[in-house]
């Protein structure tokens, strides 16, 4: 068992990972991971507060094979880190349920994130599910007994919520929880290609960690750049450009940026030299990844053994958790219904 305190954070299988992802919390996961001990959750159970459909249900296989082969090629390292399914392991159902009781409606009507998931998911009435997100999203924290999560300044309501009910819990029942601490960053949020929203799956505006080199040639062609610039010879304007955004972001040669910026500026480049170059620069900052994509999808078996243990691993954890909080809670009497210092029936008239 590792001495570093642990860490726990993940996404939801709802489509491949993007180069938002990236920016916004994979590449603080690649470096985080050799500091903490760290679990990543590919949280499909929360995909169900949002979509309960069947055909959204069918794809999720797919998205959490997406989600593993993302995670390996952007660098997770699951020598040192713990890939797991949220659903197979399920203590988590358990710890759910006793976490309801802990909080109340009106508290969770609070949560600040729970109106803006509804209103993007086109939902009209609140359902119990999503109502509860914030518990179950408490119950993946505390039920590997994590002691940091990194999370953005909006999200930072869920990790305060996560502390509540583990101090809640505690004073009732006694020490089982650490409190978790919230590693908080500010959270680059990536533009995306149409230059209007954020980078995402659901808009159409993403470019894929797995997208081959034609791909993303033909994503940053199309890309939004200042739509008051008619002609190359026309000043532009650099800031909150969003191809000059991804050159700042992707491409390496800060040289290469500077130039382009200043001609960009004078109307002495067009934006086809702009965007071909970086197209270039997304594609080699990508090409690292396609190399341990294409490696482990001819070795198939690889990322199925990382899921398998990651499982494994995450299940035993569980198990050891819950065992603390039936001796805790007073519901391990099972095995004990029918011993003789346990009078669970009192005496007949």
């Amino acid at each position: 068992m590792s001495n570093k305190p642990r860490l726990l954070t993940g996404d939801r299988p709802t489509g491949r990972l993007h180069l938002g992802h990236y920016v916004g919390s994979l590449a603080n996961r690649v470096r985080l991971q050799h500091q903490y001990e760290s679990f990543f959750i590919i949280a499909d159970l929360h995909t169900l507060t949002t979509k309960p459909e069947p055909e959204y249900i069918r794809e999720i296989p797919t998205y959490i094979r997406e989600t593993v082969l993302d995670y390996l090629a952007a660098g997770i390292d699951p020598e040192v880190s713990t890939i797991f399914v949220q659903s197979a392991v399920p203590e988590t159902y358990q710890l759910n349920l006793l976490f309801e009781m802990l909080v109340t409606v009106p508290r969770l009507e609070r949560m600040p994130t729970l109106k803006d998931m509804a209103r993007d998911a086109n939902i009209d009435s609140m359902p119990f599910g999503l109502l509860g997100y914030p518990v179950l999203q408490a119950v993946d924290i505390l039920l590997p007994r994590a002691q940091v999560v990194p999370v953005g300044r909006d999200n930072l309501s869920h990790v305060e919520l996560a502390r509540e009910l583990a101090r809640r819990f505690n004073n009732l029942y006694g020490e089982t929880f650490p409190e978790p601490e919230p590693i908080i960053g500010e959270v680059p949020l990536l533009v995306g290609t149409d230059g209007r929203n954020k980078m995402s799956k659901s808009l159409g505006n993403a470019i894929y960690l797995s997208d081959d080199a034609a791909t993303v040639e033909e994503k940053v062609r199309g890309m939004y750049t200042d739509p008051k610039r008619l002609r190359a010879t026309d000043p532009g304007t650099v800031e909150g450009n969003p191809v000059f955004i991804y050159h700042d972001a992707f491409n390496p040669s800060k040289a290469e940026v500077d130039d382009l910026k200043e001609r960009y500026r004078l109307g002495k480049v067009g934006d086809v030299e702009v965007k071909a170059k970086l197209a270039k620069a997304i594609n080699g900052f990508l090409e690292p990844f396609r190399e341990r994509r294409a490696f482990y999808l001819a070795h198939p078996t690889i990322p199925r053994d990382v899921l398998t243990n990651g499982i494994r691993r995450m299940q035993a954890e569980a198990r050891q958790t819950m065992e603390l909080v039936r001796q805790r809670t007073g519901l391990a009497y099972s095995l004990d219904l029918f011993a003789d210092e346990v009078d669970l029936f009192g005496e007949y008239d």
